[in-house]
Formats: C-alpha cells, sequence, structure tokens
C-alpha cells in the first residue's frame, strides 16, 4: 500500500467537503483506496488528506473520473489544486 499526503483548495468549507469525501468512500474503498485523516487550514480554505491506496496511478484514474471532478467541484473542491505533498512512510496517531 502507498500512502500520500495531500492538499487541495476548499471554497465552501470543511463540512461541505467532509460529506462529500465521505460520500465517495463507498466508491474508493471499492478500488483499493481509503482516506485515513483529513483536516483543514484554520480559515477552511484548504483540506490536507492523508490517504492510503494499492497504486499511487488510482489518484489519477479516480481523481479525472468526469463524475467524481463534477461531485468535488459541486462541493466547493478545487480539482486543479489538487496537490501531492508528499508519500509517506510511516505515521502516528496519537
Amino acid at each position: 500500500m502507498v500512502r500520500m499526503l495531500i492538499t487541495v483548495n476548499i471554497s465552501k468549507g470543511f463540512e461541505t467537503w467532509e460529506e462529500m469525501a465521505k460520500s465517495l468512500e463507498p466508491e474508493m474503498n471499492k478500488n483499493g483506496a481509503k482516506m485515513i485523516w483529513a483536516g483543514a487550514n484554520p480559515d477552511e480554505t484548504a483540506v490536507y488528506i492523508l490517504a492510503e491506496m494499492k497504486d499511487p496511478s488510482f489518484m489519477k484514474s479516480f481523481g479525472e473520473r468526469p463524475d467524481i471532478i463534477k461531485i468535488r467541484e459541486e462541493a466547493g473542491a478545487d480539482v486543479a489544486s489538487t496537490t501531492v505533498i508528499t508519500p509517506i512512510n510511516k505515521y502516528f496517531l496519537g
């Protein structure tokens, strides 16, 4: 499994983004991916996500699906701003 720290700009706040992300979880899980953790910056204009997937190419194939783009954009995600910050090897959740 590959873990990645990802960021995306948002315009409708964290709650709206979170609802959208939860609605996509079954589709992500079906494709061997899951979100481990997500959080927003203080003014809720960016989200940071720790995600796990079988193959890094999943990000591109899943993220470029027109139906997924539409759902994300309707929830205020600036899809074009999606950025992989770094692969994550080890992490700790306290």
